[in-house]
């Protein structure tokens, strides 16, 4: 490819573990360089509760993110962000001003549902 990016194929892409999870803590992080939330995301039994930290201004508040479903990247591995540890990578798109627009299931679905 011209553009310098590398086809994915689907090994690549079944390697990835996207998983449903339900926020239960949000707390902010106002020493955080890039990201601006504490995330504890409940993903089941199977995986339990993780940390996630997040660049989410301004377009949400920690009291409206409660009982949200996200989609999270669940099989990196955990990444130090100052003092915090972050487990997941919580996945987003970008608005036409660059700001963080969670992705969710339209739906509820089970915790720890699987991307496919």
């Amino acid at each position: 490819m011209t553009d310098g990016h590398r086809p994915a194929t689907l090994a690549d892409f079944e390697k990835l573990e996207i998983r449903v999870g339900k926020i239960v803590q949000a707390s902010p992080f106002p020493e955080g360089k890039y990201s601006t939330h504490i995330l504890r995301i409940e993903f089941g039994d199977e995986i339990g509760t993780k940390k996630s930290l997040a660049r989410l201004t301004p377009h949400y508040e920690c009291d409206a993110l409660l009982g949200r479903q996200v989609l999270c990247v669940t099989n990196f591995a955990p990444r130090q962000i100052g003092k915090h540890l972050s487990e997941v990578l919580t996945l987003g798109v970008p608005d036409a001003d660059g700001n963080v627009v969670l992705l969710r299931p339209d739906q509820d679905v089970p915790l720890g549902g699987r991307l496919y």
